[in-house]
């Protein structure tokens, strides 16, 4: 008799337990009901997860370069607080998360500066849910056409639609200057040259050549306290020939005090590709850390391993997004620099 009463009060009390087990679970999934009917995910969901990344500290300047997979976003904050983004990765909801997400972690509202480097979709897929989410003031864009339903397209009419002030990237172009500031930067695009600048806008019935449109990508170069950083977008051979060709007339439309031949910080060209790269132009940069941006196992087999052969070769230290994760470059106010990975 007492073996059976005490069998029978412990499945009682596991009955009370799943009850009570269910209950809450009901009551969880009505609370989630509930929550997601009056409160927007897009309100939320780029608000957990975020990653550790830290806070700037006066007078530095930080280069972000984000892991969206085989794509292309580089966040740069300036040392007078103003922020500059560099592509937005491709369409996937999960790159869209990544990059508001790491812009919520900073705390970052308003994009001073966003530059499109060119219209591939790996480059601009995420920016028209980012230009919802943050306010964009000024926008620099390549010289193409957006056409209708491409993600361009997309990212454009929501700049037109926020009323962002719109540029064209080009060589001549004015680009933004820290020199009143506390400490000094500069900022300026090497490339495209005005002309095929204005031989393509002139012609909107151009189609879309994607080598065209790679070799058209802006490049741009970034000056802190005597530390150079150069980012390549997915230009190559021939874009780094004119470079180095025309490097000692870059005074001639630039007030701006920089070296090319001293760039300590390269953002590798077109996702590590063989095409981009070359040993005469590492050498020339006298690179001493390089970062890539491409996505695990993608199916171009970038980083390629010539490149990775160029770079080992010149003593470059290679940081890749695909093994490293997020990769952040700080730059001290005392021209020092050094870099990390955040998880």
């Amino acid at each position: 008799m007492g073996y059976r009463a005490d069998k029978e009060k412990v499945e009682n009390k596991f009955k009370i337990i799943k009850r009570i087990s269910f209950g809450i679970l009901l009551l969880c999934l009505v609370g989630l009901s509930i929550f997601s009917a009056f409160v927007p995910p897009n309100t939320w969901k780029y608000y957990v997860g975020l990653p550790n990344v830290g806070r700037r500290k006066a007078g530095e300047a930080r280069i972000h370069f984000l892991n969206v997979g085989q794509g292309d976003c580089s966040l740069l904050e300036l040392p007078d607080g103003k922020v500059m983004l560099i592509d937005g990765g491709d369409y996937r909801p999960s790159t869209q998360k990544t990059i508001l997400r790491y812009l919520n972690a900073l705390k970052i509202d308003v994009i001073d500066y966003l530059v499109i480097t060119h219209a591939d979709e790996d480059h601009c897929g995420s920016l028209d849910v980012v230009i919802k989410h943050k306010k964009v003031l000024n926008a620099y864009l390549p010289p193409t056409f957006p056409v209708k339903g491409t993600e361009y397209a997309e990212a454009y009419e929501a700049l037109t639609r926020e009323k962002s002030n719109l540029f064209y990237t080009a060589r001549t172009t004015d680009c933004l200057d820290g020199a009143y500031y506390e400490y000094t930067y500069a900022l300026s695009f090497l490339s495209p040259y005005s002309l095929d600048v204005e031989s393509v806008l002139g012609n909107p019935n151009a189609e879309y050549d994607e080598e065209v449109t790679n070799q058209l990508s802006a490049v741009t170069y970034f000056d802190y306290q005597g530390v150079g950083v150069l980012f390549m977008a997915d230009t190559d051979f021939s874009v780094e020939d004119s470079l180095m060709r025309d490097d000692e007339i870059f005074d001639d439309f630039s007030t701006r005090n920089f070296d090319l031949s001293s760039t300590e910080i390269l953002k590798v060209a077109h996702h590590g590709s063989k095409y981009s790269t070359s040993k005469t132009f590492l050498e020339y940069l006298h690179t001493e850390t390089a970062v890539i941006s491409c996505g695990a196992n993608n199916p171009y087999g970038h980083p390629t391993n010539e490149t990775l052969s160029r770079l080992t070769a010149v003593g470059a230290d290679v940081w890749r997004t695909d093994i490293d994760g997020h990769v952040v470059v700080t730059i001290t106010k005392s021209g020092e620099y050094y870099v990390k990975k955040v998880k």
